[in-house]
């Protein structure tokens, strides 16, 4: 019998073309098979696995592997990877769907915001790894407490959520009263053998009862959990006649702005500045450094936006973004004088922040020695013995310090005692009436000056608005002037 090589070549390259074809569909078939898909995709990739010659084990083998490591990339972009719970992310997905499906179904659903009370403090006090064990135990706690279906979320830090589907108000208390009870049942030993009750304050918000979104739901939660704190803490807040979001929704705007301006979309942070002269021959001492957002022709002051800021816990990262575009500028221009910043105290206790900051004092060869921060008294007197040790380590480091709003608050005293400060700034309530018949404001300004001038502290007036509040700050024996008559804050240095 005659053989037809050239028919044989034939057969076998298309037998290796099907073997190959046979081999791809069954590693796409691998591939796509995903169990949260309609059952009959699933069969139809399980048919082409039957059809192919690749072994059945090796194929098993490789769904096992693959379904693992998807498991395993599951769990690390949608969990928290101290708690295990669901992290931010996550909870905003869910949240957008379960309000969605409330929509669809016409159910209501609570939203629990949860927030362990004085958690920084011992967290600052015993050290991060004692503060991450915390968090754990009240993670299985949170698990407990809940009901089964019920979604417990790590938002941020020590700011947990939980979304309770088909869940009225009085449920939703139900939910929130067990897992309070369950906490005051349970104590913990601090390293130095002190046993302390953990509380926690909870804001809770039902759809669609409170609000017609996710974000409102959660931004209405947020308030009330802030106005639990207020209360004295260990307390649930629900929603008042009084409360809604409209009035709320000024707020989110806010949030939206900063969070668009740190990420430097079509809104940025930009450092503007206001120079500090010398009474005397109003020469230039030093300039303030002071956070504007500038979307398009419009500049947003600090005012507009820093209570937004430090809610979100985006404070830190507003002021390193001022700093390094103040340093980029401070090159630019070859400026040698001193720069005064009012940083926030939420942002100075924030564990990587100033180890950041020295880094961009380093990195752009600024002098520690020509940085005043300004220490706001209205801010820091809840924390003054956090704030002394905070500031007698940068002070030994080069950094100087100025009180901001001096004689604003009833500590002003306290704190010359306590913080070796080489500058007080005369809070603008005293300075704004000197021009005129502020008699009682004048003997207040000169009896600060005169204090300060004995403790070889420099003195700083604020709000200086005009020729006459100049002459008068300069009698009251005031070293510096900084104000709108001298000049606005502008975005250019020198």
């Amino acid at each position: 019998m005659e053989i037809d090589l050239k028919k044989i070549k034939t057969l076998l390259l298309a037998g290796s073309l099907a073997v190959s074809l046979s081999m791809a569909l069954t590693t796409i078939a691998v591939l796509a098979y995903d169990i949260n898909m309609p059952s009959a995709l699933n069969i139809l990739i399980l048919v082409i696995l039957a059809l192919s010659p690749v072994p059945a084990i090796s194929t098993i083998v490789l769904i096992r592997s693959l379904t693992k490591y998807a498991k395993k990339a599951e769990t690390c972009s949608m969990r928290d990877p101290l708690t295990g719970l669901y992290n931010q992310n996550t909870f905003w997905d869910l949240l957008e769907y379960e309000t969605q499906r409330s929509m669809r179904q016409k159910y209501k659903f609570s939203l629990l915001n949860i927030d362990i009370d004085n958690f920084k403090i011992i967290s600052n006090t015993y050290g991060h790894q004692f503060g991450d064990r915390f968090l754990k135990d009240f993670s299985d706690i949170l698990r407990a407490a809940v009901r089964k279906g019920d979604i417990p979320a790590r938002f941020a830090g020590d700011n947990f959520t939980a979304i309770l589907p088909v869940c009225d108000e009085e449920q939703a208390f139900v939910v929130a009263k067990r897992l309070m009870d369950s906490l005051r049942g349970h104590s913990i030993t601090l390293p130095d053998g002190v046993v302390v009750q953990e509380t926690i304050s909870v804001g809770v918000a039902v759809f669609p009862s409170h609000a017609k979104d996710a974000k409102d739901l959660f931004l209405l939660a947020d308030s009330l959990l802030r106005e639990a704190k207020a209360l004295g803490k260990d307390n649930v807040a629900f929603p008042s006649d009084s409360d809604s979001v409209e009035t709320l929704r000024c707020f989110s705007e806010k949030n939206i702005m900063v969070l668009d301006a740190l990420q430097r979309r079509k809104k940025k942070i930009v450092p503007f500045f206001q120079p500090i002269v010398n009474v005397k021959d109003r020469s230039i001492m030093a300039y303030e450094v002071l956070t504007r957002i500038v979307v398009d022709d419009r500049v947003i002051p600090a005012a507009d936006f820093i209570e937004a800021a430090e809610s979100m816990g985006a404070i830190g990262k507003i002021d390193y973004q001022l700093i390094e575009q103040a340093f980029i500028m401070v090159k630019q221009k070859h400026y040698k004088g001193t720069l005064f910043l009012n940083l926030s105290p939420k942002a100075m206790v924030i564990k990587d922040f100033m180890p950041t900051i020295r880094a961009l004092f380093r990195d752009y060869a600024i002098d520690p020695g020509g940085m005043v921060f300004e220490i706001t008294e209205r801010d820091t007197v809840k924390n003054i013995r956090l704030f002394e040790n905070f500031v007698h380590t940068l002070k030994d480091e080069g950094f100087r310090f100025a009180i901001d709003d001096f004689g604003a608050g009833y500590s002003s005293f306290q704190y010359l005692k306590n913080f070796p400060v080489d500058y007080i700034k005369v809070d603008g309530e005293f300075i704004r009436t000197l021009g005129g018949n502020g008699v009682m404001e004048k003997e207040i300004v000169t009896s600060i000056a005169s204090l300060a001038n004995r403790l070889s502290i420099k003195t700083i007036a604020e709000f200086v608005e005009s020729e006459s509040i100049l002459n008068a700050v300069d009698s009251a024996g005031i070293d510096y002037a900084q104000g709108y008559h001298i000049q606005r804050p502008s975005p250019h240095l020198a």
